[in-house]
């Protein structure tokens, strides 16, 4: 080669390396309060008129990188309680920068004080404006920058890292794409799954927190379930800011608790410093479990308020019998930018389920980690913790348990490794664990497990087990499905269950065994009857368009009866308990077949409308070897029709629940119907109201239930304000019931009656809907006798 050649060469390596190194600019930098010289963590940095931007780390830390394309550009630095400053940057300005902001003076605006706090107003009006922007949002993709870190009790002992490419579409939820990734040396790049998918957006109407789903706190019915309290006021941008307490509402479903920063105005959300409540625990062996979760969000100076970061903290203490971990600390921090909004996203993200994937082309490389592209700068123990863990600072020596058992575990053993989330407890553990218990007066007390896997997308395998005080002995099961065909039009599987233990005489539509716990230690004569039951079902399931499906069955099970075992309640009235009834006993086979309109609707208390249809058909007979001869019909139909005033955002509604179920042969006790009543001083929609404590029962029954709501129309009409502003609404509601019995001769001698209609049962009523937001009050009088009840039940919101 040439002089002149390679002189010609060198300059255009020299204009390459030029154009890379002006093609972008990265900026570090310092926040901190001009007055205290205190560093401001998590603050925002924007580069204005853009979706981009970053946030500071635990040390009030930062660095952004700013395209040439961008540049001369405006930094935007905001902080909740301090005024905004722009600082302008050019090719040529310092590549590290110090900002200090100034504290705003906040001035309290007038509260007028109500009934209700001013902090139920305030969210209400947060989920009013939620839901109208959110309809104009269809998709969005996104950089995110994640970093997971691990500490025992003394110090880090893994990080890892990754850049990834995030996608949202309204419909079809979440996917992400890793890009490049980076982690101590003492992870493996596969065990690398940082990414921001995994983590809310507590903008969400529901949240997924390890398998619990939590009702975010601008969840359209978030009132009910939440206590917001107005606590302070500060500012940003000249603009008020709303310091909310968050407080669950219900103590027994797992919801959050902390703080909101609300901008007035917008009414949106700026902040949350939330954590789960009690209720988000774990089985054995974790014995205690805490996490607490920040984020910020932004609008960019546009319509749609995106999240721009997630933190997330907390411990987990795992102890055994013979084994106790040391404390497993996680943090984890998400910061996300370039927002591309309601743009067109790639078929193929949707082709299968898994949210996270791998970009096999880049991810190799973690070139975009070590030129600090796009990241958010390490703190000085992170930093430490990259120079000092090695390959043999393993996760098992880190957490190696103390205990009797301890020598048996074998730290060297490395097979599996271990997930370094802020779950990765739970790898151990694969599929879903969940507690079973329940009281009754034959079980006793009944403790137990249910276990879920799926070892494959197209199977899922299920067991349970658990043990009764009351006649001393175990309950178990287990059962399979597996996917076999699946396509845009239908999709199928076939699956076999296998049972031993406990079952209701009758199943209740409303009503399951943990609903009844309380009420039976109050004293209550109990709701149920039981028999044991020991056998298997093998089904097929077939699952067709518009939300249609039908399921296939045969059963040969055992029945034999059960006796009452405890008389036990709290307030000391056991001689309440009613008599479990014997049945008749022997070998049940069956086929049936089950189908309907979207049957995997569950039951709502009647918070909502439902659309749904089910028919049940089930045969027997000695010719297919059964002690049993008789086919049963049931069917069930819950519908909401909208009526009046339909152009406002919620119409009147008229909702209707009809039930009803005959049969041919001879129906033994165990295959009855009920008709449901209320459970103390509860009365969901779809029971009769003037009921008390047991249903109705027979082989042949119907059931007719509906109710008008009129919401504030009646008061609105009657000039009756106050009840308008609170949004009390009003409901007529009525409904009949009627149950048969073959022949109830049988029983004439029995020690067991039936609990059956002597005739129909009439009743009507009206509710005052809305109170405090959360509740109902039903007034219901019975037409066919004398009989006026008073309930409380859970607000119809829709």
């Amino acid at each position: 080669m040439s002089i002149s050649s390679k002189t010609a060469s060198l300059l255009l390596l020299l204009l390459l390396i030029s154009s890379s190194v002006y093609a972008q600019k990265t900026i570090n930098g310092t926040i901190t309060d001009i007055k205290t010289g205190e560093t401001l963590p998590s603050a925002n940095i924007l580069i204005e008129n853009t979706y981009r931007g970053t946030i500071t780390n635990s040390n009030g830390e930062f660095s952004l990188t700013i395209p040439d394309s961008l540049l001369p550009a405006t930094l935007i630095v905001r902080y909740i309680g301090y005024e905004t400053k722009e600082l302008s940057i050019t090719r040529n300005s310092s590549f590290n920068q110090h900002i200090p902001l100034t504290p705003s003076v906040t001035e309290m605006q007038e509260i007028v004080v109500t009934d209700e706090d001013p902090g139920m107003r305030i969210m209400r009006e947060v989920i009013k404006r939620k839901q109208q922007w959110r309809k104009e949002l269809e998709t969005y993709t996104a950089e995110a920058y994640t970093r997971q870190s691990l500490s025992n009790d003394t110090a880090i002992v893994s990080i890892t890292e990754s850049v990834s490419e995030v996608f949202w579409d309204k419909q079809q939820g979440h996917r992400e794409i890793q890009k490049s990734k980076r982690q101590t040396a003492n992870i493996e790049a596969a065990s690398n799954f940082a990414g921001v998918s995994y983590l809310p957006n507590f903008y969400d109407d529901d949240i997924e927190i390890a398998e619990f789903e939590l009702v975010g706190i601008t969840h359209p019915d978030a009132l009910d379930y939440y206590d917001f309290k107005l606590l302070d006021q500060t500012s940003i941008d000249g603009q008020a800011v709303y310091k909310i307490e968050v407080n669950p509402a219900r103590k027994l479903q797992p919801l959050f608790k902390g703080t909101a920063y609300v901008l007035a105005g917008e009414y949106a959300l700026l902040q949350v410093d939330l954590e789960p409540n009690d209720v988000v625990k774990f089985p054995a062996p974790v014995k205690s479990f805490s996490t607490s979760y920040q984020q910020q969000f932004n609008n960019f100076g546009q319509d749609f308020w995106l999240p721009v970061d997630v933190r997330i903290g907390g411990d987990i203490k795992i102890k055994i019998v013979g084994l106790d971990f040391p404390m497993i600390k996680f943090k984890q921090l998400s910061r996300i930018t370039n927002y591309e909004i309601n743009t067109t996203l790639p078929d193929s993200l949707y082709e299968h389920k898994d949210r996270f994937s791998v970009d096999s082309t880049t991810v190799q490389s973690d070139s975009l980690i070590t030129q600090q592209v796009n990241t958010v700068p390490l703190s000085s123990d992170e930093k430490q913790a990259y120079i000092t863990l090695d390959s043999t600072a393993t996760l098992e020596k880190a957490f190696k348990p103390s205990g009797f058992l301890a020598n048996m575990i074998d730290d060297e053993d490395d097979g599996n490794d271990s997930n370094s989330g802020p779950f990765s407890f739970l790898d151990n553990i694969p599929g879903s664990i969940k507690p079973d218990a329940r009281y009754n007066r034959v079980d006793q007390a009944f403790v137990g497990l249910r276990y879920n896997v799926d070892p494959a997308e197209e199977l899922e395998l299920r067991t349970n087990v658990g043990y009764s005080t009351g006649y001393n002995d175990w309950n178990y099961g287990g059962g399979l499905s597996l996917q076999w065909l699946k396509n845009d039009f239908i999709s199928s599987s076939i699956s076999g269950d296998y049972y031993s233990g406990t079952k209701t005489r009758f199943q209740s539509p409303i009503y399951n065994t943990y609903y009844t716990i309380i009420p039976n230690l109050m004293g209550h004569q109990g709701y149920f009857d039981y028999y044991k039951s020991q056998g298997y079902r093998l089904f097929s399931t077939w699952e067709l368009p518009e939300k249609l499906s039908a399921e296939m069955g045969f059963n040969r099970q055992e029945h034999n009866s059960l006796s009452t075992n405890t008389a036990y309640d709290v307030l000391g009235i056991s001689d309440n308990f009613r008599i479990n009834p014997q049945i008749p006993e022997g070998t049940l086979q069956s086929i049936d077949l089950i189908t309907g309109y979207n049957l995997d609707e569950g039951y709502n208390f009647g918070v909502t409308g439902q659309k749904k249809i089910r028919l049940k058909i089930e045969h027997t007979s000695d010719a297919i070897g059964s002690d049993f001869n008789f086919t049963k019909y049931a069917g069930l139909i819950s519908w909401s029709f909208p009526t009046f005033y339909q152009r406002r955002f919620l119409s009147n509604t008229l909702d209707i629940n009809l039930k009803a179920g005959t049969h041919s042969g001879t129906l033994p006790p165990q295959k009855w119907g009920i008709i449901d009543g209320t459970i103390g001083s509860t009365a969901p929609f779809g029971v009769m109201k003037t009921l008390r404590n047991r249903p109705y029962e027979g082989d042949q029954y119907i059931s007719f239930s509906a109710e008008h709501n009129f919401r504030t129309i009646p008061f609105e009409v009657l000039g009756i304000q106050p009840l308008v502003n609170r949004d009390i609404g009003f409901i007529v509601f009525g409904g009949m019931a009627k149950t048969w019995i073959q022949s109830p001769n049988r029983f004439t001698n029995s020690i067991y009656q039936p609990y059956t209609t002597p005739k129909i049962h009439w009743e009507i009523g009206a509710s005052l809907n809305g109170i405090l937001d959360v509740f109902r009050i039903d007034l219901a009088t019975r037409l066919d006798q004398p009989a006026i009840m008073l309930n409380i039940s859970i607000a119809r919101l829709f």
